[in-house]
């Protein structure tokens, strides 16, 4: 029930402080962004990489194996698989909300003027809402805190800073990442939802 609680204050709160960004920050701030001199750029390309998914496939999924296959540990593996559901849940269905959005991206805005929604339309500058990039890092960092309660919210810092990274680089607007952090955290919550449901004990796991 607190989960349920959580996701629909997210939601909420998301959506009205998306809907703000829409209507005063998204357009002046990629034109400041826009103005941004090249060394803090090139940082920033860096920095951006960090919200690629296919870096975290890249390591949970061996760690995943290893948990499961040769090192016979129960806990750890269900703990990888919890990681793996995130990401991955929360990448379809932002690829779901991107088909339906149909936003155009800052740099339509700059080469041809458009802002705003062409819904149900496709195409790399026509899926800019939400962030996947920021969908990731947040579901990632979500779910390292239901993981780890102590030490996992430190995991949003890291995340903020990618997200932040997409508007200085006007690949999003601001309320891209708004959406894309709230979308990350609730799918993170709904997966835990069913775990907790399914008895995957995630917290309770231990070594066989």
């Amino acid at each position: 029930m607190k989960k349920r609680w959580i996701a629909i204050a997210l939601i909420i709160s998301g959506a009205a402080l998306a809907g703000v960004a829409y209507a005063f920050w998204d357009i002046p701030l990629v034109h400041f962004c826009r103005g941004l001199g090249r060394p803090v750029l090139d940082a920033t390309e860096w920095i951006t990489m960090a919200g690629e998914s296919r870096w975290y496939f890249m390591i949970i999924v061996p760690a995943l194996l290893i948990f499961w296959l040769i090192a016979k540990n129960k806990k750890w593996t269900i703990r990888m698989f919890f990681l793996l559901v995130c990401i991955s849940a929360s990448g379809l269905i932002n690829l779901l909300l991107k088909w339906i959005a149909g936003r155009n991206r800052p740099v339509n805005l700059f080469d041809h003027g458009l802002f705003g929604f062409d819904f149900f339309e496709t195409g790399y500058a026509l899926n800019s809402f939400p962030s996947g990039h920021t969908v990731t890092v947040f579901s990632l960092a979500a779910a390292l805190t239901i993981l780890f309660p102590r030490f996992g919210a430190w995991a949003f810092l890291p995340a903020a800073v990618i997200a932040a990274s997409r508007v200085m680089l006007t690949s999003h607007y601001l309320s891209d990442v708004v959406a894309g952090a709230v979308v990350g955290v609730v799918c993170t919550l709904g997966v835990k939802y069913f775990f907790d449901r399914a008895g995957a004990g995630l917290d309770s796991g231990t070594r066989q």
